[in-house]
């Protein structure tokens, strides 16, 4: 079999092309040294071990998160920039479940990779909440609930409970984010936080 050009960024990307095409349970050592049409064993040369390969995985689907939430604030302000963050938020994972698989299953990474993929991941919604004078803390309460509503919103219409009702999917979305602005407007005009 062929081993000429192969790199860790070449097995890298392959391994990235195979969970978009067929998800993470498919991914294998076999499957993907069949794909780079080398022999298993020389896969080793490359990485040391699938837990290192997933690590990388979930670092370049954290940052590809990471960015297109960026975009999606980059000019815009507090509701504006966490209603078209929460829309990139949910293309992107519908475009890209594999990889946005790969985010959620964070916790079974080893710590630092695990972390970094994680912060990488909630700096554009902490940027976002930093517009609306809330303290660190409750900061990171927000972001936890923001993205609980999107994750819980996406597991749902992924699985594929939404299809059995008339109303838009867009439309409920549209509605739960409305009810995250809500309850942020009200703490913020509760008094407890300054910056309004």
């Amino acid at each position: 079999m062929a081993q000429k050009g192969i790199s860790r960024e070449t097995v890298l990307r392959k391994a990235i092309e195979l969970i978009e095409r067929n998800g993470t349970a498919a991914l294998s050592m076999r499957e993907l040294a069949e794909a780079l049409e080398i022999r298993t064993p020389s896969l080793y040369n490359h990485v040391k071990s699938m837990g290192e390969l997933y690590a990388d995985i979930s670092r370049y689907a954290a940052e590809e998160l990471r960015q297109a939430q960026l975009a999606a604030i980059k000019g815009k302000s507090r509701d504006e920039a966490l209603g078209a963050l929460a829309s990139a938020y949910r293309r992107f994972a519908k475009e890209h479940t594999g990889l946005y698989k790969v985010t959620v299953s964070l916790s079974d990474l080893r710590d630092d990779a695990s972390g970094q993929a994680a912060a990488a991941i909630a700096e554009p919604i902490f940027l976002a909440l930093s517009k609306y004078g809330l303290d660190e803390e409750q900061m990171i309460h927000w972001q936890r609930i923001l993205r609980s509503i999107i994750h819980g919103f996406l597991t749902q219409e992924e699985a594929g409970f939404f299809r059995h009702y008339p109303a838009s999917v867009e439309v409920s979305y549209q509605m739960a984010l409305r009810c995250f602005l809500s309850g942020l407007h009200a703490e913020i005009e509760g008094g407890q936080y300054e910056g309004q």
